[in-house]
């Protein structure tokens, strides 16, 4: 299977690819490549397929059989013969933390695919053999006890047997890390005084002493471990892993927040140096020094800035996914969301105020009480302005009915998909009623009420969307089951 590359394509280009017939004129310049003998995948019901397609620019200019790309063919024309392979639309993926994460990608160890703890921890320890004594490794998510045939996490005896000179950091989803003996010592969680772990709560035995276990919310994980990774090279982290997105098919991204401002500066680096591999959007989160006032933060961040700016390769996409830190129910997986009337409001100061401006924002919403609560804002704000032309959108809703899939209809708000129930399914699950995650995410429900899966790269992620309707996660040793959309 080949994927389109955005140095070939640009984010009108499949928009084109649907209308695309080949007539050509008189005077038409020769394609700068065209493709043929192949199976190509449109996506358009008139025409679901094809063996050629020619491109010129940043366009594609004709579509259709191995004849249809004759008249565009000069002599500096490349020419690939696909013998047969298939090609799709460049993928785009709408909801994905890669500017701050990709950071890390190739410090991180990934146990995504490990079947048993053995697997695991052989897979940290052959990362650890690769670095010098005492150089943190990592393994930040992605991974579930139930996929290891033990049905557990690993102890803290065992990660310090494993890696008896190496600190290791351990983290599972936002709920709790685990850190080795050497982890102990390094962070010097035994000392006295003990470490300021800004939001960090260490675990101690009846003696005093740390256990490993260290509990937090999103923010003082995301601290901690940018500490632990400090040393990292960023940047050659990010360029990896878009090579690697690039590799499967992915060829366009938003990230609906990536952090503090440094979070951001690899990333301008790279499409500064004209390196980006693919097509970024990115959106500005509240920043902690904002509580209390928030609208005006981002009345000055906006201040001389367009609604939206997109040069084909970068985007910004507006604000999001945090407008107000205590609107924000982060990976609660429970029911009872609850904010004060403080944050109501500073939400509705900031909501009018990109209304006002046109700016796109996207929000956080994992619980549909918390959903429940933004939409009760937004509807007072769309009294006074128009909300469907904006393009706003709700992310997760893991635990979204329909009465808040049709709220968000009328409203004209989007909705993104995030593969969070994927780890997340079991506790979802248990954390819930009876019933209340049997459509969870709600895929199937929001694309039968025409919501939308993504503002910018509406093609790419309808069609996404439409993929993941035909999965639905069974909680039965979490495996994943086809069925009918």
């Amino acid at each position: 299977m080949i994927s389109l590359v955005p140095s070939l394509i640009s984010s009108t280009a499949l928009l084109f690819l649907l209308t695309a017939t080949g007539a050509a004129t008189a005077a038409r310049p020769a394609a700068d490549i065209i493709l043929h003998n192949g199976n190509i995948i449109t996506l358009n019901d008139a025409q679901p397929q094809a063996s050629a397609l020619a491109i010129s620019g940043s366009r594609i200019v004709a579509i259709g059989d191995d004849t249809a790309t004759d008249e565009w063919r000069g002599d500096h024309t490349r020419t690939i013969d696909l013998q047969g392979k298939t090609v799709i639309p460049g993928l785009t993926d709408t909801h994905i933390h890669a500017i701050r994460g990709g950071q890390t990608w190739t410090f991180e160890t990934y146990w995504y695919n490990s079947p048993s703890l053995k697997d695991a921890l052989d897979k940290l320890r052959a990362d650890a053999n690769r670095r010098p004594h005492d150089q943190w490794v990592a393994v930040v998510g992605s991974w579930i006890p139930a996929q290891f045939a033990e049905n557990r996490v690993p102890t803290v005896a065992e990660l310090s047997h494993a890696l008896p000179d190496h600190p290791a950091y351990i983290q599972y989803l936002y709920d709790y890390a685990l850190v080795n003996q050497r982890g102990i010592d390094v962070l010097g969680l035994n000392d006295t005084p003990p470490p300021d772990l800004a939001g960090i709560r260490v675990e101690r035995d009846a003696k005093g002493s740390a256990t490993g276990k260290l509990f937090g919310d999103i923010a003082a994980f995301n601290q901690l471990f940018a500490s632990i990774s400090s040393n990292t090279d960023r940047e050659g982290g990010l360029r990896q892993f878009f090579a690697d997105m690039n590799a499967r098919g992915v060829t366009g991204i938003i990230d609906p927040s990536a952090g503090p401002a440094a979070a951001y500066e690899p990333l301008f680096a790279m499409r500064n140096q004209g390196d980006l591999p693919l097509r970024v959007g990115y959106r500005i989160p509240v920043q902690p020094e904002a509580k209390g006032h928030e609208a005006q933060w981002f009345s000055n961040l906006m201040a001389f800035r367009p609604a939206r700016a997109d040069d084909g390769q970068l985007a910004f996409l507006g604000l999001g996914e945090s407008l107000v830190a205590g609107m924000n129910d982060g990976v609660r997986m429970a029911p009872g969301f609850s904010s004060s009337a403080q944050d109501k409001t500073a939400l509705r100061q900031v909501a009018t105020f990109a209304a006002k401006r046109g700016i796109p924002l996207e929000i956080h919403a994992y619980t549909d009480d918390s959903a429940d609560a933004i939409l009760t804002i937004f509807e007072q704000v769309a009294q006074q302005y128009d909300l469907r032309p904006l393009r706003w959108s709700i992310a997760h809703l893991n635990t979204g009915s329909p009465q808040t899939l049709e709220r968000m209809r009328k409203l004209g708000l989007a909705y993104t998909v995030q593969m969070g129930p994927y780890f997340e399914g079991l506790a979802i699950r248990d954390a819930n009623p009876p019933g209340a995650t049997d459509n969870s995410p709600p895929v199937r429900l929001a694309l039968d009420k025409g919501l939308v899966g993504s503002w910018r790269h509406r093609f790419d992620a309808y069609w996404h969307c439409r993929c993941l309707a035909r999965y639905r996660i069974s909680y039965h040793r979490y495996s994943v089951r086809r069925f009918r959309a």
